[in-house]
């Protein structure tokens, strides 16, 4: 069971690093081509389901359990959604202002 939780954490620690790229990601399309930034969404998908598959495959290689992995994995690429995603409402909101106060003044 112990032995699980490691198991857990290093899944968890992963998927953050997973929604972190994918942050990063976000971030530079909607810096630089903000228009394009709803096509991205495959590319997150790709990475999530892809890490996913990825703890599912190597699981047996491993001493901890699959549901664990899973699970850690899962919880690891979701729950930091929830910072980045309000740090990319403000940078979308700063960019719609700045792309306003352009406009006015041309």
């Amino acid at each position: 069971m112990q032995n699980d939780l490691f198991g857990f954490f290093f899944a968890f620690l992963g998927g953050c690093i997973i929604c972190f790229i994918n942050f990063l990601i976000s971030r530079g399309v909607l810096l630089h081509r903000a228009k394009l930034f709803s096509t991205i969404s495959i590319i997150h998908q790709v990475l999530n389901v892809g890490y996913l598959a990825a703890l599912y495959f190597i699981a047996d290689n491993t001493p901890w359990s699959l549901i664990y992995l899973l699970i850690g994995g899962a919880l690891g690429a979701t729950l930091p959604m929830l910072y980045f995603t309000g740090k990319l409402l403000k940078l979308s909101d700063s960019a719609k202002k700045r792309e306003q106060n352009t406009i006015i003044e041309d």
